[in-house]
């Protein structure tokens, strides 16, 4: 796995340098719990707090997937300005702290699951970010993760 620091003026300059890629973000300070267990695991197994991911009623997180942000379609008629802003990867990050940006590699977007399920599944009461969320049924590997990329704003 490739890694890579990124700096950051404002917590929303980070949302065009994604465009084009599928990502987990966690705070830094999981990477330990992380490497430890080999992967990302479930919302539902988490041993770790994070406050991206946080939703006891996340949509994905009650089906056994890890969450992950699709910025494929970003610049894009389908993308949706609105829906990006309602969660992004360095929202909610305090200068001294990081976040630790995960790239899925692209062998494994077929396992993606869209957001689009929830509206099938009319599961109204669950929260889902519409457009961007998408789901990975079960743990990902670590060895799915082609580069990491630990963010922090300028002081």
């Amino acid at each position: 796995m490739k890694h890579r620091s990124v700096i950051i003026n404002n917590i929303q300059d980070i949302i065009p340098m994604l465009a084009g890629k599928v990502f987990h973000a966690t705070p830094t300070t999981n990477m330990k719990f992380i490497r430890e267990s080999g992967g990302l695991v479930p919302g539902t197994e988490l041993l770790y707090r994070d406050y991206i991911w946080d939703s006891s009623n996340g949509f994905f997180r009650r089906r056994g997937c890890v969450s992950f942000f699709d910025y494929r379609n970003f610049g894009t008629s389908q993308w949706k300005n609105d829906d990006v802003f309602k969660c992004f990867p360095t929202q909610g990050l305090n200068p001294g702290e990081s976040v630790s940006i995960l790239f899925l590699d692209e062998s494994e977007f077929n396992m993606l699951i869209p957001s689009t399920v929830w509206n099938e599944e009319e599961a109204w009461t669950e929260v889902i970010v519409p457009h961007i969320e998408v789901g990975y049924k079960g743990k990902v590997s670590l060895n799915h993760i082609c580069e990491e990329w630990v963010v922090s704003l300028s002081m």
